[in-house]
């Protein structure tokens, strides 16, 4: 194994694979960490993480699955207001 350059400028290439709120702080931290310690930087967005380069953002944290292909739900979350208590106590 070859032993690199000392004076070679560092850098980091990563990736943004997702566009959710929870997916999208680890490449920006990560990045504007490495810039601030001089490291040069590049982010590869995928086609599921193109949302995060959007200037009008609405960001949600996504519970599961493949956030950039949203799941429609049939109902809205008033929906569940109206299912009864199995338990026949309440």
């Amino acid at each position: 194994m070859s032993k690199s350059d000392p004076n070679a400028p560092k850098r980091l290439a990563l990736i943004a694979s997702k566009g959710t709120l929870d997916w999208a702080y680890p490449p920006f931290i990560l990045a504007s960490a490495a810039g601030a310690m001089g490291w040069e930087v590049g982010i590869f967005f995928t086609f599921y993480g193109l949302p995060l380069l959007k200037t009008d953002l609405h960001m949600q944290v996504s519970p599961l699955g493949n956030p950039a292909m949203p799941m429609k739900m049939p109902f809205d979350p008033e929906g569940f207001q109206n299912i009864a208590c199995p338990c026949l106590i309440c």
